[in-house]
């Protein structure tokens, strides 16, 4: 079974300029954010482990099988849900706000579809790779 290791690195809690709130406000929200999606995974039977690392001077960001999310996300298309013409979601989901409205800069602000999204993506590239290596064995 192919594993998903996310390393959530941070130095200190995200400040948010005046009048900006970002998605997790502290470092504790956000492990305990990756903590429940790690625990649907587990549920799920992905084989997942998780740590949060505090590194000094380092940029807060989580790192899955090695690459950071932005690296994962980079070129994949993701489609947005359908809008009605107020912008609202067409079904039943709702956001906070928009999917693609984030700092990305900020890795506390990321909606859960695309952190959703770079899990699944990281998932599949090791699950390819394991089978990869599965035939070559052969």
């Amino acid at each position: 079974m192919a594993l998903v290791d996310i390393v959530y690195v941070h130095s200190k809690d995200p400040v948010a300029p005046e009048g900006i709130q970002y998605r997790k406000n502290s470092v504790t929200a956000m492990e305990e954010y990756v903590e429940r999606l790690v625990l649907e995974m587990k549920m799920a039977g992905v084989s997942t482990s998780f740590r949060s690392e505090t590194k000094d001077g380092a940029r807060n960001d989580i790192i899955i099988n090695g690459r950071t999310v932005a690296e994962i996300l980079d070129g994949l298309q993701i489609v947005r849900p359908e809008l009605d013409s107020e912008g609202r979601p067409a079904s039943i989901v709702t956001f906070e706000r928009a999917p693609d409205d984030w700092h990305e800069e900020i890795i506390e602000d990321i909606p859960d579809l695309l952190l959703k999204n770079a899990l699944s993506k990281a998932y599949a590239d090791a699950d390819k790779l394991r089978i990869k290596n599965l035939l070559n064995e052969n």
